[in-house]
């Protein structure tokens, strides 16, 4: 049975990349329902665009600003106090702006963790490899979009 928990500010399974993915509450403490990350990126910091299969991504901006790209047309410039929803299937990236950015993150369900702790496995240079990122991200319900809006 999930317990109660309280996690502090650094608290969380951490995964280090180019970006900090702090996993607050994670599929076990939900029986799998959703996940609750915080993510911090600094300047310039851009996500592979991509879509989930069968994951709702929701962003909640903390501190800083991002561009969020979604779908085909809709882009928004991002700050303190704006969600932005994704449903599964829409392509999305964020950018981050000249400070940085500081995101709460619910995925539902939850099973993006695994996917975090695959890609913190691999080598600086497999990351940067689309085809090896590509297919760490398909084995978690994730596809990496190639030419997003060009």
């Amino acid at each position: 049975m999930a317990q109660a928990k309280k996690i502090n500010p650094d608290g969380g399974n951490l995964y280090e990349r180019a970006n900090d993915m702090f996993v607050k509450v994670t599929a076990e403490d939900t029986s799998g329902a959703y996940e609750v990350c915080e993510e911090r990126c600094p300047a310039g910091f851009a996500s592979r665009p991509h879509m989930h299969v069968q994951n709702h991504e929701t962003f909640f901006v903390i501190e800083g600003s991002a561009t969020f790209l979604m779908g085909e047309n809709d882009t928004y410039e991002g700050k303190p106090g704006d969600l932005f929803h994704i449903p599964p299937g829409v392509p999305h990236q964020m950018i981050a702006g000249d400070d940085g950015v500081r995101v709460l993150m619910v995925y539902s369900p939850g099973e993006t963790e695994a996917m975090f702790k695959d890609m913190t496995a691999l080598t600086p240079e497999q990351r940067a490899d689309f085809e090896t990122g590509r297919e760490v991200a398909a084995r978690h319900n994730t596809v990496w979009v190639e030419n997003f809006r060009q």
